[in-house]
């Protein structure tokens, strides 16, 4: 997802040497690149989506040294497609018809290192990944909606020989004292419907508007 940003006839709107004029456009710009950035970050912060995606949005100005009577802003993200679906709302499937597994709180492992992430895109959890990583075996079982997989609840956290691996994260116990006989590892759906949480072109178009203005406010005799 890409944004641009751009003065189209400077002269006609401010007076001047063709130095000055270059030295405002260009470190208007510059403010407008770093303002669209942040409310960009702001606005999926704002979201529920977390700093870490809002960090992957990224801001250039161009030209990236000294001035230009025709500098640009340059706006993108880092995750772009991902983004996208929350900027579009979108409906995600498998490939292979099947199922898609979400992990529940209760799968305990966050991280899988890119060693053990066979199976895995990135390093998302799956549930085969999820099995190798504890020494787990899960368990299907259906629902009307699709179905579960999930872990019997009378294991004591993960196997012993696991607990020393940097991505280890402890597992909360569940046993006959609470009554459980299992524990949901993981929720399989057919699909699943990302809502939308974004409008980029908007905040896009709000800084598009305030070009003019920061070019004048860095005008100076």
């Amino acid at each position: 997802m890409k944004f641009s940003a751009q003065v189209p006839d400077v002269r006609a709107l401010l007076s001047g040497t063709e130095v000055q004029v270059a030295k405002s456009v260009t470190a208007g710009m510059r403010d407008v690149t770093d303002g669209l950035k942040q409310d960009l970050r702001a606005d999926v912060v704002a979201a529920g989506l977390g700093q870490r995606l809002a960090n992957t949005w990224r801001g250039l100005t161009f030209p990236k040294t000294g001035e230009s009577i025709e500098a640009s802003a340059y706006l993108y993200s880092n995750a772009a497609k991902l983004i996208d679906a929350f900027d579009r709302g979108v409906t995600i499937t498998t490939k292979t018809g099947k199922y898609l597994a979400i992990p529940t709180p209760d799968a305990g492992v966050r991280q899988v290192s890119k060693r053990r992430a066979k199976g895995s895109t990135g390093n998302g959890l799956t549930p085969e990944a999820w099995q190798r990583e504890t020494g787990v075996k899960l368990r299907f079982v259906p629902t009307k909606s699709g179905g579960v997989l999930v872990a019997d609840a009378f294991y004591r956290r993960q196997a012993a020989r696991y607990q020393g691996r940097k991505s280890f994260r402890a597992i909360k116990e569940a046993g006959p004292a609470s009554g459980r006989k299992f524990v949901v590892i993981f929720v399989l759906v057919r699909q699943a419907k990302l809502r939308k949480r974004l409008d980029v072109e908007a905040t896009a178009r709000q800084w598009a508007e305030r070009v003019p203005g920061a070019i004048t406010a860095k005008w100076t005799l």
